[in-house]
């Protein structure tokens, strides 16, 4: 086995939490507040938060193996949410920070980095969502990723 559930997805969080910040410095955007909590819009109240949520871990046996191995499929949301700041921009600042974060996710300079995560990675869907609870100075934008792992 690669590794348990609970450090796989510790390294999931802490490769974003890593590298994200220096992809979102290009765009003039600071730090976001990371956590793994349900995304809880009256809780976390920052201008800038970063949620991450893991779905399900699936499992395919592998016709290959002989330890009758599986791979794994990890689905990962990541939100974006953005408030505290006038419709334009938000809509702007969102844009931005969903742009640096595929350019993190496709970024090939650290595929190696991306491999201690997971064999193959895949940005399935991204989402965007303007006034989120009916609130016209909150925005989010949903990234839909699955991480596949051989176990």
């Amino acid at each position: 086995m690669r590794t348990g559930f609970k450090e796989q997805l510790e390294k999931i969080t802490a490769f974003v939490e890593t590298h994200y910040p220096e992809h979102l410095k290009g765009y003039g955007i600071g730090d976001p507040f990371v956590t793994t909590e349900f995304p809880d819009f009256d809780r976390f109240r920052n201008d800038f938060v970063l949620f991450l949520e893991f779905d399900s871990i699936n499992f395919n046996p592998s016709p290959y193996a002989d330890d009758c191995g599986a791979i794994a499929k990890i689905l990962c949301d990541i939100f974006l949410v953005f408030r505290n700041d006038t419709v334009k921009n938000l809509d702007a600042k969102l844009m931005d920070a969903s742009t640096a974060l595929y350019e993190l996710l496709r970024n090939e300079k650290l595929h190696r980095e991306k491999l201690a995560i997971a064999d193959n990675l895949t940005v399935r869907t991204v989402d965007f969502f303007k006034y989120v609870e009916g609130n016209k100075n909150l925005v989010a934008s949903k990234f839909t990723l699955e991480f596949e792992a051989a176990y």
